[in-house]
């Protein structure tokens, strides 16, 4: 077994799961009904997978024969990337989930908890003389 073979192996465990967490991620954006739980579904395991699958890609880079000018310009595109992912999922996240919980897209009355459901239908808050729950 030569360096290259297991470069190429380490690499590969780092792009295996973040392949599936981008997936997971896919996966949940179709099957969750509410707004903010596929906010939730999509930011967490995307961020995380995208991170893993760079950390490979970059590893495999490093690794290669023949670590060029062309290679390096490639290993900076990534670094820059994986700066702009962790700058803007983040916020983005949270722009989607107060834009979600101001026009009230929060999903069925059944699967709303006390903390989810906004000021409005508080009784306390529309009533302020009604007993508190």
């Amino acid at each position: 077994m030569n360096w290259a073979m297991l470069f190429d192996a380490i690499s590969l465990l780092f792009i295996l799961p973040g392949s599936f967490m981008v997936f997971s991620a896919a996966v949940g954006a179709v099957r969750f009904g509410s707004t903010l739980a596929r906010v939730h579904a999509i930011t967490k395991p995307q961020t995380t997978g995208l991170l893993l699958m760079f950390v490979g890609t970059i590893i495999r880079l490093v690794s290669s024969p023949s670590f060029s000018v062309h290679e390096r310009g490639d290993l900076g595109i990534l670094v820059l990337l994986v700066l702009f992912a962790l700058m803007t999922n983040p916020v983005t996240a949270q722009r989607l989930g107060r834009v979600a919980r101001r026009e009230g897209l929060y999903g069925s009355e059944d699967q709303l908890t006390r903390n989810d459901r906004p000021a409005a239908y508080h009784p306390r808050r529309v009533n302020p003389d009604a007993p508190a729950e």
